[in-house]
């Protein structure tokens, strides 16, 4: 009954959401609304005895909407993946209204990606646009990918390039919940953009882990050395049950953003530091360098490095990193091609996996 309740409550939000979409474009024309749909194809070979059977996969595929009317505007969100890659084949990730106040400042009231860095505030679930194969691998832990609540952003009338965006949400346990347990999360964001090739993002994100005993994410010593669960493709899923031990945990994440993008260069610097109960810092690095030989080749350089402190109570301790080159090949405007080949570190308190992964991903975007 309560599983059922919490459904109703996460579809009511839905639809109430869907509904002012729609009310906030009804005027709107034809060429205002604009639909995309995504896919990707993926095949990894690992000398890892873990992942030598892996198979060729059809991944995530995602329908992005987006209108506006006036000062009024919509975009949604929804992903598609077969029930052989994960439970639950349709998901909304993202649907928010947004009113602009006037040229500098707006709201936007629904489930959103969180501003924290760079990457989750500029590239949708579709793999079309990433500039390596996968996320950072610090999303599979620590990013709070999507936030339900309300959020304030604009730009500074008095230093050009300068922006902020302020968020108050529901937090990462209560999932689709809208504001179950009130105001749980807060995202403080600035940006800085000195040129339209450049921008820089700081961000400070607290919210409260509850009941982090029973979350399905808990990996820390209170389970006798349990790792935890793997990487999620999704971010924290920090949706607790109910066991009844009630003890919430507070959470924060410092993250710092770098992006530039020339004529031949593109980096992409993230930098983040979490740490859960006041205890020990976690962090986390990536670095992406691409190189454009032409039009439509790029080469590329990746590392990535997380580093879990043996002190943290909630998360999995232990260091993982992954660093290699890649090549992408855009085909056509709507095909891209990507191959890397990785080498990758995952030095947990119960032992080391060492290994050499060979990976190749076909984006469609449409």
């Amino acid at each position: 009954d309560e599983l059922s309740a919490m459904t109703n409550k996460n579809m009511a939000f839905a639809y109430a959401l869907s509904a002012l979409s729609v009310f906030s474009i009804g005027a709107a024309s034809a060429q205002d609304i604009n639909a995309n749909w995504f896919t990707h194809f993926e095949y990894d070979s690992s000398d890892a005895a873990e992942a030598a059977d892996r198979e060729f996969e059809w991944g995530e595929s995602a329908l992005f909407l987006t209108g506006n009317s006036g000062r009024w505007s919509f975009l949604s969100e929804a992903t598609f993946q077969a029930p052989k890659y994960r439970d639950k084949q349709f998901t909304l990730e993202r649907i928010r209204v947004r009113y602009e106040f006037n040229r500098d400042n707006a709201i936007s009231f629904g489930k959103m990606h969180t501003p924290v860095n760079y990457w989750n505030d500029n590239f949708h679930h579709g793999r079309f646009f990433f500039p390596t194969i996968n996320r950072p691998s610090s999303f599979g832990r620590f990013i709070p990918i999507h936030e339900v609540g309300v959020r304030f952003s604009g730009q500074s009338p008095m230093v050009e390039g300068v922006g902020y965006d302020i968020v108050l949400g529901t937090g990462q346990s209560e999932g689709d919940d809208a504001f179950g347990h009130g105001v749980q999360s807060y995202t403080a964001s600035f940006s800085w953009a000195p040129t339209p090739q450049s921008k820089s993002m700081v961000s400070y994100y607290r919210d409260t882990i509850l009941d982090h005993e029973d979350n399905p994410f808990h990996g820390g010593h209170h389970h006798g050395g349990d790792h935890g669960h793997g990487m999620s493709d999704h971010g924290m899923d920090m949706e607790a049950m109910d066991s009844g031990t009630d003890e919430d945990i507070p959470y924060e994440l410092l993250s710092w953003s770098l992006h530039h993008e020339g004529d031949l260069w593109r980096t992409l610097t993230e930098v983040s530091a979490n740490r859960t109960d006041q205890g020990e810092w976690n962090w986390a690095a990536f670095q992406y360098l691409g190189y454009h030989v032409n039009e439509s080749l790029s080469v590329y350089g990746l590392f990535d490095y997380v580093n879990v402190s043996r002190e943290e109570i909630h998360f999995s301790s232990g260091i993982e990193q992954r660093y290699g080159l890649g090549i992408e090949w855009f085909a056509a405007n709507n095909a891209s091609l990507k191959v890397e080949l990785r080498r990758e570190h995952d030095r947990a308190v119960q032992g080391h996996v060492d290994s050499t992964v060979l990976e190749a991903q076909l984006a469609f975007g449409f």
